[in-house]
């Protein structure tokens, strides 16, 4: 094999696909028009305390994990821009990723301050209460 082919092989390798996953921005987006989540909601992230983490986590504790597939792509209104910006500046965090509903929105700052090497799988398959 000459130098010529090893190259192309190489780069036959190299050009894998991967599957395209949408940003965090549009994963919460889609979730702020699902649920028509609006300001009083961003006040809720801002004053969320461990204690009432812990009693949202009891109140969920028997729901299952709600099914969702983000968009791709989220284009958002004025305000569903605002309030997705004040909730990923309130609750940062890699969990966020996996919410799936309000209430997880909510419980994953304090799941992920406790519990922080969940492996991904665990965190798509059961609720953030029971986790908690």
């Amino acid at each position: 094999m000459d130098l010529k082919d090893s190259l192309r092989q190489d780069r036959a390798r190299g050009k894998v696909k991967e599957p395209f996953s949408p940003s965090l921005f549009s994963h919460v987006g889609g979730l702020v028009r699902r649920h028509h989540l609006a300001e009083e909601f961003c006040r809720l992230t801002v004053t969320m305390t461990t204690a009432g983490a812990e009693t949202l986590a009891r109140r969920c504790l028997s729901e299952g994990k709600q099914q969702y597939a983000a968009p791709l792509f989220f284009m958002a209104t004025s305000e569903e821009y605002q309030v997705v910006q004040k909730i990923l500046t309130a609750l940062g965090n890699p969990f966020l990723a996996f919410a799936h509903s309000p209430e997880e929105i909510l419980l994953s700052g304090t799941l992920w301050q406790r519990r922080p090497g969940l492996d991904p799988e665990i965190l798509t398959s059961r609720h953030f209460a029971a986790l908690l």
